[in-house]
């Protein structure tokens, strides 16, 4: 570094000019450069506001959509009591006019709202509603993972407050914007859609999936005999760009199982006590159908099954 070292005195470099300056210059050069460095260190937020900076982002594009939606809403509506004035449906007419002023005035549409009559009404209602809330569910989806990851890169930093407090704008994220809705037995999860769930919000998670039986369809990471009871084949599989794995256990009292080489690629074969057996190679796709117990250092299946 220039002017450091242990140099003999005549072979030292000359002084910066700050030093040859008069003393109240270099006063107000020293105030300046300490404010500077004192700006740039405020400006560095921590990880909780980078959090609700995020979540501020992702409420604002939510927001928009939900403005969208309900402006081409009206002008359906508007449309819809022509067409019913035409008619000459007087009670149809008024109803849409009312709802047209409701949703003006309050700039917004849940089921509470749905009609009766006209059906014409109803049917418009629904349409809406179930497209603003796929849209909203997206936009909530596609900015998950950021914050995900900065909640683990915070935890793994030893930042735990600040992990904690993403991970409840993470909570307040999705309760404000996405409804619980209870997974439906025998319904395909992907692997990916599974883990990200888990890693977001555990606690919700569980009022999605906990005890439900579901079929994961990922990727086949791995598989093991159980070290604890050697009573039981553990198969990982994987969400492609999602960490972490969905662990599924298959009772050997009910499945026996063997290892083929394919090249230079394993296959896993599975063999049920009445059926045909299933072969999967290392890091292909695989469904395993199991009753879904939660999260215990990763998500697990039970009882696990192959669909058919």
């Amino acid at each position: 570094m220039s002017g450091v070292g242990f140099l003999p005195r005549a072979c030292h470099p000359p002084r910066p000019a700050l030093c040859f300056a008069p003393r109240r210059k270099r006063l107000l050069l020293f105030i300046a450069f300490t404010a500077h460095v004192h700006a740039q260190r405020v400006a560095v937020p921590n990880g909780a506001s980078l959090g609700e900076s995020e979540v501020h982002k992702i409420e604002d594009k939510i927001a928009t959509v939900r403005r969208d939606i309900l402006s081409k809403y009206e002008n359906q509506l508007g449309e819809l009591q022509l067409q019913l004035q035409k008619l000459a449906d007087l009670e149809g007419a008024v109803a849409v006019r009312d709802e047209r002023t409701r949703v003006h005035a309050e700039q917004a549409l849940s089921d509470l709202n749905f009609a009766r009559e006209p059906k014409s009404l109803r049917t418009l209602q629904q349409t809406t509603l179930t497209k603003m809330n796929d849209l909203v569910s997206g936009t909530v989806a596609e900015s998950l993972p950021k914050l995900i990851e900065l909640k683990k890169q915070l935890t793994v930093d030893g930042r735990l407050d600040d992990a904690v407090s993403v991970r409840q704008s993470i909570e307040r994220l999705q309760n404000a914007n996405v409804p619980i809705t209870r997974a439906e037995s025998g319904s395909i999860v992907p692997a990916e859609t599974l883990l990200r769930a888990y890693s977001a919000d555990r606690a919700r998670s569980d009022k999605t999936y906990k005890g439900v039986r579901i079929a994961v369809r990922g990727i086949m990471a791995g598989y093991k005999l159980d070290p604890e009871n050697g009573k039981t084949l553990l198969v990982y599989l994987s969400g492609g760009s999602t960490t972490g794995w969905v662990l599924c256990s298959f009772n050997l009292a009910q499945w026996r199982y063997r290892e083929d080489r394919a090249g230079a690629g394993i296959i896993l074969v599975l063999i049920p006590k009445e059926g045909s057996e299933v072969r999967v190679a290392k890091g292909g796709p695989m469904d395993i159908l199991g009753d879904c117990t939660g999260w215990d250092e990763m998500v697990k299946l039970s009882k696990c099954d192959i669909p058919r």
